[in-house]
């Protein structure tokens, strides 16, 4: 009696490679992408690809395999963006909170120099600071309305941060009228900061509470 042995076998090749990071490894690491497809095998001999599978991504290094989406995640970009993102917030906030009562002292410049400082780790270009004052003067967003729209990417340290260096500035030339101090309440809603959270940061500052 004559047999005939057929089937179905997946066959692996590698499609590409590269660099990427390796959700298992934490850390950027090499990569294989590897292409599955299904041949038709007579006598265990493959003949013919009868259909694609599909793609994976092996970590040349753990061996992990992913998802091919994998390759669009990069957490040390992604967190680069995200503090670019937040220093240009913090530093708009600051130059509106200093024009709240219609008057740029210069102890409050000093202040939002030296608080961006802090944030950014490095200092603001003279230049900077002119074109900074002129945009958040044509802004005719409030404070609480501009911050608002960047609050939903900041975790509740970065809103703490901005928080503090609004108070900071408002702090500068010796005087909170009772204008700043409300800008600083609507700032602390805006941010979405937890009322117990604000009130304690408020009550470091010798700031009524919310």
């Amino acid at each position: 009696m004559f047999f005939i042995i057929w089937g179905w076998r997946g066959r692996q090749r590698e499609v590409g490679a590269g660099e990427f990071y390796c959700p298992d490894c934490r850390d950027r690491r090499g990569y294989r992408l590897v292409a599955v497809a299904r041949w038709f095998t007579l006598y265990w001999i493959p003949l013919f690809k009868t259909k694609e599978l599909g793609q994976f991504v092996e970590c040349t290094t753990c061996k992990s395999t992913f998802n091919e989406r994998v390759l669009e995640m990069d957490p040390q970009e992604d967190a680069r963006k995200f503090e670019a993102a937040f220093s240009v917030a913090a530093k708009r906030v600051m130059f509106k909170m200093a024009l709240a009562d219609g008057d740029l002292d210069p102890s409050e410049v000093d202040q939002i120099v030296k608080a961006f400082s802090n944030i950014a780790k490095r200092e603001i270009d003279p230049a900077d600071i002119e074109a900074e004052i002129e945009a958040a003067r044509d802004d005719q967003r409030s404070i609480s309305a501009y911050v608002a729209e960047v609050a939903p990417g900041l975790n509740d340290t970065g809103k703490e941060i901005i928080l503090r260096s609004a108070i900071s500035v408002a702090k500068a030339d010796g005087v909170i009228d009772p204008s700043e101090i409300a800008d600083l309440h609507e700032l602390a809603k805006a941010i979405d900061l937890p009322k117990a959270y604000a009130n304690g940061i408020f009550a470091e500052e010798s700031i009524q509470q919310m």
